[in-house]
C-alpha cells in the first residue's frame, strides 16, 4: 500500500500517479515460473463481503487432489487512502493494471431487462471503475462497441446505446401452441413426456371449434378425455399422432434458432476472451445476461472455460433477470393469443417447470463463472451493486504460493482447489487451475534493474535525500503490520520538462529480512510526477511522503528500503525492528 501525505499540493488528478504491488526479485521470479505456483485468493462471507484476518493455517490447498504446503503467504489490503478534505483527488493504482470487459448479451435479453441493465451499469460507471482500471463494451450482436478506456463519458455513451436484439421471442415461434425455448429443449433434446403432453394439449385446444375437439386425424373426442400422450407418434392407434408430429416439428424448428442464438453468444464470449488475453495485468470478463439454453453445447462451453483459464481470465456473471416473481401461468398478452382456455396439462407444466427452466438457462453463467474462479451474482434486483461486486477490486485478498510437485510436461493443466480449514460457510474465490510452463533453461532470463541489485545488498546510499521511519499496526492475528514511511526531499531531484509539465519518477522498495538473511516480505511502489510549475514549487518546500505496509509474523527483522529516481540516482537505508505480538 502506498500513500502520499504531502501530495495535497497537486492540483489535478494527472499530476501524481501512485502504484504499489508485491515485490519479487528477478531471480525468484524465474524460480516461481518453474517451481512455485502463485494465486490470488478472495474469501467472502454469506453476504459476498471480503473476509479479512485469515492466516496460512486457515487455508488448505489441493493440487490435482494432492495436498500442498503453503510456501509463501501475504495479505493485500486494497482500500485506497482517503483524499484530503480539501484539495483534489489523486490518481492512485493498487496492484497491476486491471482490464474489465463488460459483455452484454443483447440476444437473450428483453427490452425491459435491457433497460434495467442499462440503469444499473450507468449507476455503476458513474461511481467509477476504480484507480487504474479500464473497461471495454462488447455485445453479442454488435461485437466490440468501445475499446478499453477509463473515460467515464465514453463508457456512459456506449452503455446508453445498448438495445435488446433478441432473434426469438420467449414465447416461441408462434402463439399457439406456445413452445418456449426451454419447452422446445425439453421436447427436442430431452424427450420430456410432460413437456410434449402440455404442447400437444394446447395444440389440439387451438383447433377447438366448440366444447368438442376435432383432432387432425378426423376423430372427434370430448375435450379433456384424451388418451395419454407418448413420445413416439403412431398414426394407426394413436389419435394424437398428427398433433405430436406437428408439435415436435415446431419444437425442432425452435431449437434450431435457440442453438444458433446460444452459439452466437458463446462465440461472442470467446471473442471477448481473445481480446482480454492481449491486455496486461488482471483480466476480468463480466457477462451480463438473462441466461440461455446451452445444454446441447457442453463441449463449446467447456472449451471456452479452458481458453479463459489458460489466458488467466476470470469470468464473472450477472443475471439480468434479477429477483422477480412470475404471475400465475403465462403473461396475459400471451394468454389472449391462445384459442380457448388453457388446458390443465399445459398449465401444470408451465407452473411446475419455472424453477427447472431458470436453472437450465442460468447454468451457462454458473458454469463459466465457477469454471474460471469467478462469481455468479443472481437472485437480486440490486444489479448496480452486483456489478460493483463483480468488477471492483476486493478490499482484502490473500497471495498464496506453493511448490509445484506434480510436474508434468509444458502445457499440462493441473486442477486446483482451495478450501478453508474451518467449515463456516465462507466461500473461496480463486483460479481453478494452472498450466505447467516450460523449464527455466528455455526461458529468457529477466534482466535485473539496478534497484533490484541494491535490494539484495546492505550498502547505504545517499544520492537522494531520504528519511525513514516506521509505525507498527495491529494487522491480522499473529501477523502484525509495519508501515515504512519514507520522506524524500524533492528539491534535490532533477525534473525533466515535457510540454508544460515537470516529470520525474520515484521507485520505492521496502523489505523485511530475517536473522538468516531470508527475504520474508517485500513491496514495491512508485510515484510518477507530471507537475505544473506551482505544484513543483510547493513540493520542493514540503517534500513527499510514501508509505509501504508490510505484514510479517512476530520477530526481529532488518528493514531495508531502496529508492531510485528516473535518472538512476538511489538512496538506501537499513534499520532493525522488533515486531511483537
Amino acid at each position: 500500500m502506498v500513500t502520499t501525505a504531502a501530495i495535497a499540493a497537486a492540483q489535478q488528478v494527472d499530476e501524481v500517479r501512485v502504484s504499489a504491488h508485491v515485490y519479487t526479485p528477478p531471480q525468484a521470479h524465474i524460480t516461481a515460473q518453474t517451481s512455485l505456483v502463485q494465486m490470488e485468493v478472495v474469501v467472502r462471507d454469506a453476504h459476498g463481503r471480503p473476509v479479512s484476518g485469515l492466516t496460512p493455517g486457515d487455508f488448505e490447498i489441493l493440487d490435482d487432489g494432492s495436498p500442498r504446503t503453503i510456501a509463501a503467504f501475504s495479505v493485500e489490503t486494497r482500500t485506497a487512502p482517503q483524499a484530503p478534505a480539501k484539495g483534489p483527488k489523486l490518481a492512485v493504482d493498487f496492484g497491476p493494471p486491471r482490464s474489465t470487459l463488460l459483455f452484454f448479451d443483447d440476444l437473450h435479453t428483453s427490452p425491459a431487462e435491457m433497460l434495467h441493465m442499462q440503469t444499473a451499469a450507468l449507476r455503476f460507471i458513474k461511481r467509477g471503475l476504480g484507480p487504474g482500471s479500464r473497461a471495454a463494451i462488447y455485445t453479442a450482436s454488435q461485437g466490440l462497441t468501445l475499446e478499453f478506456t477509463g473515460d467515464v463519458v465514453a463508457l456512459t455513451a456506449a452503455i446508453q446505446k445498448l438495445r435488446a436484439r433478441p432473434h426469438l421471442s420467449q414465447a416461441g415461434l408462434q402463439p399457439c401452441p406456445r413452445i418456449t425455448p426451454y419447452a422446445a429443449f425439453q421436447i427436442d433434446q430431452r424427450n420430456d413426456i410432460q413437456a410434449l403432453t402440455a404442447a400437444v394439449r394446447e395444440f389440439e385446444s387451438c383447433l377447438s371449434v366448440s366444447d368438442d375437439v376435432t383432432n387432425p386425424t378426423g376423430t372427434r373426442t370430448k375435450a379433456g378425455l384424451y388418451t395419454p400422450v407418448t413420445s413416439t407418434p403412431n398414426p394407426i392407434n394413436d389419435p394424437h399422432a398428427m398433433s405430436k408430429m406437428a408439435v415436435q416439428a415446431q419444437a425442432s424448428a425452435t431449437m434450431q434458432q435457440v442453438r444458433a442464438d446460444s452459439l452466437a453468444s458463446l462465440d461472442a464470449i470467446a471473442n471477448c476472451v481473445t481480446l482480454l488475453a492481449r491486455t496486461p495485468g488482471t483480466r476480468i470478463l463480466v457477462m451480463v445476461s438473462s441466461g440461455f439454453i446451452s445444454g446441447m453445447l457442453d463441449k463449446d462451453r467447456d472449451a471456452l472455460v479452458d481458453r479463459a483459464v489458460h489466458s488467466a481470465i476470470t469470468i464473472n456473471a450477472l443475471d439480468a433477470k434479477g429477483l422477480w416473481s412470475e404471475a400465475p401461468s403465462r403473461p396475459f398478452s400471451q394468454v389472449a393469443e391462445t384459442f380457448g382456455a388453457l388446458p390443465s396439462d399445459t398449465y401444470i407444466f408451465e407452473e411446475t417447470s419455472n424453477g427447472s427452466r431458470d436453472s437450465e438457462i442460468n447454468s451457462v453463467m454458473q458454469a463459466l463463472a465457477s469454471g474460471t474462479g469467478g462469481l455468479f451474482f443472481h437472485n437480486s434486483n440490486d444489479l448496480a451493486g452486483g456489478l460493483a461486486e463483480l468488477v471492483e477490486v476486493p478490499e482484502t485478498a490473500y497471495l498464496i504460493a506453493f511448490r509445484n510437485e506434480a510436474g508434468g510436461p509444458a502445457g499440462q493443466f493441473h486442477k486446483l482447489k482451495v478450501r478453508l480449514a474451518a467449515k463456516n460457510g465462507d466461500s473461496v474465490q480463486t483460479r481453478p487451475g494452472y498450466v505447467t510452463v516450460a523449464n527455466a533453461a528455455n526461458l529468457t532470463p529477466i534482466e535485473p534493474r539496478p534497484i533490484d541489485h541494491e535490494v539484495l545488498v546492505s550498502e547505504v546510499l545517499t544520492q537522494i535525500p531520504l528519511q525513514l521511519a516506521g509505525r507498527l499496526g495491529a494487522g491480522v492475528p499473529n501477523d502484525p503490520s509495519l508501515s515504512l514511511v519514507m520522506h524524500v526531499d524533492v528539491s534535490r531531484l532533477k525534473f525533466a520538462d515535457r510540454d508544460d509539465r515537470h516529470v520525474q519518477k520515484l521507485t520505492f522498495i521496502g523489505e523485511l529480512v530475517d536473522a538468516k538473511g531470508n527475504m520474508i516480505t517485500a513491496k514495491e511502489g512508485a510515484m510518477e510526477f507530471a507537475l505544473k510549475d506551482e505544484t513543483l514549487a510547493r513540493l520542493r518546500t514540503s517534500g513527499v511522503n510514501a508509505t509501504l505496509s508490510l505484514n510479517a509474523p512476530p520477530g526481529g527483522y532488518m528493514v531495508r528500503v531502496v529508492v531510485a529516481d528516473a535518472d538512476g540516482k538511489m538512496a538506501a537505508q537499513n534499520q532493525t525492528v522488533m515486531i511483537g505480538k
